[in-house]
């Protein structure tokens, strides 16, 4: 969700008309999904993406003219399936899908989508962003707003707004984003999640690479060290949150949650010990450890009482995926990369031996086992 913020940056900073761009449905391959967004002034392009660079040049020269009299959604196809659709532009684009983009002109409002967001992510707060792209004309471009506290916004009505409701209602339960049929029309149905909570428990100079890391790509990180706080702000500048505490002061000291990944990497044996023993009974998203293989199940081997299988599972050590890597920028890269599979519930595999399309969640055979 770093584009978000790069797209509300960008608001803030003009003061003429603006016109955002979202891809509402993609059918085939395609570089974005669903949710991508890209914000242009008169003068062009300011912020984010609705695709790798193939489509955003012809939007932005057309972006101002195409949305005088309102919302317009144009389908971008580069099977040369459907040319002979209203607004359907042909791209040899090499992707074989269709992707449609709404635009629209963007202005701040009850009903901003973004400003709805970004309140909802610095509450952290899941929220449902629901968008007619499709339907009765007067729909196209509505919206219903929902927040996991109840907070609601909609200009929709009748019919339309109860289905988009129920659909909003079940998403926000599910956290997965879709498009399609809903309530007689096509709804994109987005979920935004908070800022991933990434904590990393250590104070040495392997440390900043991972948050720069981490950071760049939206995510909210906290350094945890036995270092002076004063320290801490110093060589790490990039962090969000820092914390002097010793591992014995955990718990009072640190705020943790099942949406929370962890990375102890204090090069510290005892540190690591007492960590571990108060991290595995947390059900937190992701725990991993720094250090060879022979290094950590020492450590486990002399906790006492001694972990449980279950705890064990969700242990990543040695932390990171196999890239070969070496020194600390690589090795955060190996982290870092690790943290993003888990995330999406992959493996980190190469791409090339992966049967299923890039973006599906789990490859058909899976499915038909499960």
């Amino acid at each position: 969700m770093k584009e978000l913020e790069d797209i509300l940056r960008a608001r803030a900073r003009m003061k003429g008309p603006l016109v955002l761009a979202t891809v509402v449905a993609v059918s085939g391959s395609a570089y974005r999904r669903p949710g991508a967004r890209m914000v242009m002034g008169e003068e062009g392009w300011l912020a984010g993406g609705v695709s790798g660079g193939c489509l955003e040049g012809d939007i932005i020269r057309k972006a101002f003219f195409w949305t005088a009299s309102g919302p317009r959604v144009l389908r971008y196809d580069s099977t040369g399936d459907n040319v002979e659709e209203e607004d359907a532009l042909s791209f040899a684009l090499g992707c074989n899908g269709v992707v449609d983009v709404l635009l629209e002109r963007w202005e701040p409002g009850p009903m901003d989508p973004l400003a709805f967001a970004e309140e909802a992510r610095r509450q952290s707060r899941r929220a449902v962003l629901a968008t007619v792209y499709r339907g009765p004309s007067d729909a196209v471009g509505a919206r219903l707003l929902l927040r996991d506290d109840g907070v609601e916004a909609s200009n929709l009505s009748g019919p339309l707004k109860d289905a988009v409701r129920r659909a909003a209602d079940e998403a926000l339960v599910v956290g997965k984003t879709w498009s399609g049929p809903c309530g007689g029309a096509e709804v994109l149905v987005e979920v935004v999640d908070p800022p991933i909570p990434l904590v990393l428990f250590g104070g040495g100079f392997d440390v900043a690479p991972v948050v720069a890391q981490a950071v760049g790509l939206g995510w909210h990180v906290t350094v945890v060290a036995d270092k002076s706080a004063e320290t801490l702000r110093r060589r790490f500048p990039r962090a969000h949150a820092v914390v002097s505490a010793k591992a014995r002061e955990l718990d009072e000291k640190v705020s943790l949650s099942a949406r929370t990944m962890v990375v102890v990497m204090t090069h510290s044996l005892p540190q690591d010990r007492e960590l571990l023993a108060r991290l595995l009974p947390m059900p937190l998203r992701y725990l991993g450890v720094l250090g060879p293989r022979a290094r950590t199940e020492r450590l486990l081997s002399e906790m006492k009482p001694a972990p449980v299988p279950a705890q064990l599972d969700k242990l990543h050590a040695p932390v990171g995926l196999d890239l070969g890597a070496e020194g600390p920028d690589e090795v955060a890269l190996s982290i870092v990369a690790e943290l993003r599979a888990v995330l999406a519930d992959r493996e980190g595999g190469k791409l090339r031996y992966r049967q299923a399309p890039i973006y599906a969640a789990e490859p058909p055979a899976a499915r038909k086992l499960a």
